[in-house]
């Protein structure tokens, strides 16, 4: 059985397994683990720590947080297999041009099995949850399986936006003048 989780150090060592295939495709960044300090060795050496700053995330008081952004792990028989998060405010201009509310990732070994529907409409439920009536989720032009993850899931195409350099090193990748951000609505 699938479901999202908050994260917890009882995924740690699938956790872990997913972060190396992340950092192996050059996508380490998927796991926030890059961009809250940590490095492959430092995660597996402070693994409660780090399931501790990806929770405060969240909290809009925290003096870490630019915008609150609610992580959740998507597990399937106690097996880490991605992750999502929510951004409940499109309070930056990142969020609200290329970042949208929710951006999520499944682990390379994972890909092409449903996974990605499953958490994009797992979060839909939990955006619809917390209040939310409608949301922008994007994607890169070349990522044809998100694209397709996000028109099953009820997203409405709203433009293709060119991305400027900074906002590829927000991403934590190397700019790419091809790749454009496809724009996404979903009405909850």
């Amino acid at each position: 059985m699938q479901s999202l989780v908050s994260p917890s150090v009882l995924y740690r060592d699938s956790f872990l397994k997913g972060a190396a295939e992340f950092l192996a495709e050059g996508r380490f960044d998927s796991t926030y683990a890059r961009s809250l300090g940590y490095d492959s060795d430092s995660l597996a050496d402070q693994f409660p720590q780090f399931v501790r700053d990806l929770k405060a995330l969240a909290d809009e008081t925290g003096l870490r947080v630019r915008y609150p952004d609610r992580v959740l792990w998507l597990v399937h028989d106690g097996d880490y297999i991605g992750q999502t998060s929510i951004r409940p405010e499109l309070s930056t201009p990142y969020l609200l041009t290329y970042g949208g509310h929710i951006g999520y990732s499944i682990r390379p070994s994972r890909r092409c099995r449903g996974y990605g529907k499953a958490i994009l409409a797992l979060t839909l439920e939990v955006s619809r949850e917390i209040g939310l009536r409608r949301v922008l989720v994007t994607c890169d032009s070349d990522n044809i399986g998100s694209r397709k993850i996000i028109e099953h899931n009820g997203g409405q195409f709203e433009s293709a936006m060119a991305m400027p350099s900074q906002a590829f090193r927000a991403e934590g990748r190397k700019p790419a003048p091809l790749i454009e951000k496809l724009r996404y609505w979903i009405d909850l």
